[in-house]
Parts: C-alpha cells; structure tokens; sequence
C-alpha cells in the first residue's frame, strides 16, 4: 500500500474517532465560538476531529516508524492498525475535550469562591455542563 493513502486512511479514521467523542457529553455540534455569557472560547467540534485526526496519525506514525524513516518500505495497514487509529482519534479528542472542559470549571471554582454561599447555585454547579456550572457561579450573589 501506498504511504500517502495509509496515512489518509489513518487520518480519516482518527477523526471519526474524533467525531465520535463530539457526541459525547454535552458540547455537541458547534463552530468555534466564544461564549457571551461567561467570556470563555469552546473550540468546537472542528477542532476536536482535527485532535482526533492528529492523535491517531501520531499513534501509527510511532508503532510504524514510517513518517521519520528514509527507507523506502511499504507502508502496512492492518485492521488493527485502523482499529487503534480509532481508538487513539477518540481518546486524544476526548484528552483535548476534558482540557477545555477543565479550564472553564476551575474559573467557575475561582468565581463561586468569591461569592456568598448559595443552595441552589451550588446544586446546579454539581449537576451541569461546565458552562453552566460557570453561568450559574457567575449569577451567585
């Protein structure tokens, strides 16, 4: 097999990984933006499937050794080599998801430290997305 075409076979197959991971939880199909109400940037989906894509890529450029060698090998692609891609194009995205998630979550701990204990917003904190978690700290009086 050509190396060109193992490398987008394993890059296609690293961002469906990626897409995968989109659905689950709560973000959801969304372009780049940054949210209004409490001024934090959410890559989006694209960026997630590119994650996933550049994982996976990564993962079999490493087990193949094949990006960083001068040999003119074939390039092998097995079915576990697109099982793992994959694999690893879920795992990275949900890596890359988990990080964005992790920073809005610990601006919703600094803003409720500030603030006066609140029942209700401190049920809704424990219960919601991360950017409802930080609205909800932000509304706290």
């Amino acid at each position: 097999m050509e190396v060109g075409l193992a490398i987008l076979i394993v890059i296609v197959t690293g961002a469906a990984g990626g897409f995968v991971n989109v659905f689950i939880g709560d973000s959801g199909l969304h372009l780049p933006h940054t949210d209004s109400t409490t001024k934090t940037f959410q890559p989006g989906f694209l960026a997630t499937v590119l994650i996933g894509a550049l994982a996976a890529l990564g993962s079999w450029g490493m087990s193949k050794a094949i990006l960083l060698s001068g040999a003119a090998a074939p390039a092998g692609l097995s079915t576990a080599d697109i099982a793992n891609a994959l694999l690893i194009g879920f795992g990275g995205a949900k890596w890359f998801k988990s990080e964005t998630e992790k920073d809005v979550l610990q601006k919703t701990a600094a803003v409720a430290a500030t603030k006066q204990p609140d029942a209700a917003a401190a049920a809704t904190i424990a219960t919601a997305t991360p950017q409802a978690a930080l609205a909800a700290a932000m509304s706290m009086r």
